[in-house]
């Protein structure tokens, strides 16, 4: 993304309706891309990150006034704060879905808007939050729809106690701001606190990162540094006479540039992965069903790509290895994956990081990890698109390695 999500991807996951004013209808906004190798599902959040929470409610319809588009992937306003807001908290993540979809056809999804909202309809929502209770603060976006909550959001409220808890509103409007949303939301959780909240315009939305990271630090909240898988916990001592090494493949340039700054930062030797048959932009075309990466994405036996090189001279001088990848479709780019079938990580400390716009780096390193049977590997770390290299370096220092 731009610097928090140059996009991932935080992410494809869906779009979010804007009002026009008090009175009007919910804006329109482009149909959710599914097949994006930067792509994640959103799954009910666990404990890990500590206390805070981000939760937000974003629809997809079939007109295009709604959306960000970051590095070719689509996101919907809300979604887009969503993921700005976990980026720079550091939070867990969950989306309200409906157990029914919505209709993405933008006539029929304003038609139900208004009739749910003329019902007063408490439409179920799929999933359910584990652990609700540990988190303190919880951060809640919406669209402004005809002047008020989406009625989703009405369901959402009346299944969760939020007593003690803090709530922290935010939405995308078309020209209404949060019309009486905030005051409702203190009327549905008469023993939290809500605070003013932070609303933005789908006209300024597309340059809004840096305002809304901006609103974020002012808020003084802890950055979740007490997580048992993050890199915080992952240090351990390693042999100082033995080298570092970072091996990346990267697809558009961003893995490279994080390599870069690794190798920099720990003066670590560079090893790039290549395809003996390079990828091109259209094979890296996720939104053409006939594209060579859907097509190696829905046939696993077509992921066995061949490398220029996938072993290393000296390999036993190195203790440390840094193996880094785009997300693809929430797992590790595959074309790493020759390189760790041909190398015994034995007595080395692996340490994967990725890059996306959206996506975490969920379970791919597990997954390599799995798959190579060998080696101490660490949890590592997803970086944005278009991350800063002190971002990068100040990850690499955490480790003190």
């Amino acid at each position: 993304m731009k610097k928090i999500l140059s996009l991932f991807m935080m992410l494809a996951m869906v779009l979010s309706l804007a009002a026009c004013s008090t009175n009007a209808s919910p804006s329109a906004t482009l149909p959710e891309k599914s097949n994006t190798p930067t792509n994640e599902s959103t799954p009910a959040p666990s404990d890990t990150n500590g206390k805070n929470l981000v939760v937000y409610f974003s629809m997809p319809d079939n007109v295009d006034d709604s959306t960000v588009v970051i590095d070719g992937e689509t996101l919907g306003n809300t979604q887009y704060m969503a993921y700005v807001i976990q980026e720079t908290v550091g939070t867990d993540i969950f989306r309200i879905e409906p157990e029914t979809p919505y209709p993405t056809d933008h006539d029929e999804l304003v038609d139900l808007a208004s009739e749910e909202q003329s019902d007063n309809a408490r439409p179920a929502i799929k999933d359910t939050i584990e652990n609700f209770d540990t988190y303190e603060n919880i951060f809640v976006g919406y669209p402004n729809w005809w002047g008020d909550l989406p009625m989703i959001l009405y369901s959402f409220f009346d299944e969760y106690d939020f007593s003690g808890k803090t709530i922290i509103p935010f939405n995308t409007h078309g020209g209404s701001g949060f019309s009486g949303t905030i005051s409702t939301i203190k009327e549905l959780e008469p023993n939290a606190e809500v605070l003013d909240g932070k609303s933005i315009s789908r006209n300024d939305i597309q340059d809004a990162e840096q305002e809304i990271v901006d609103w974020i630090n002012s808020l003084d909240l802890k950055q979740a540094e007490e997580q048992p898988d993050s890199s915080a916990e992952a240090q351990q001592p390693t042999d100082e006479a033995r080298k570092t090494l970072v091996v990346y493949y990267s697809a558009t340039g961003n893995t490279e540039n994080v390599a870069n700054y690794i190798a920099t930062a720990t003066d670590g030797d560079l090893f790039e992965l290549e395809p003996v048959e390079p990828y091109s932009d259209a094979d890296l075309n996720w939104t053409d069903d006939n594209s060579r990466v859907v097509r190696e994405h829905d046939n696993p036996n077509e992921r066995d790509i061949a490398l220029v090189k996938s072993t290393i001279e000296n390999w036993d001088e190195y203790g440390t290895i840094y193996i880094g990848y785009p997300i693809w479709w929430g797992i590790a780019a595959w074309p790493v994956d020759g390189f760790i079938e041909a190398n015994d990580f034995t007595g080395k400390t692996v340490i994967p990081f990725a890059t996306s716009s959206s996506s975490g780096l969920g379970e791919s390193g597990e997954l390599l990890a799995e798959m190579a049977g060998t080696g101490d590997w660490l949890t590592g770390e997803r970086f944005r698109s278009g991350v800063s290299e002190s971002d990068v370096t100040a990850w690499v220092e955490s480790l003190e390695r």
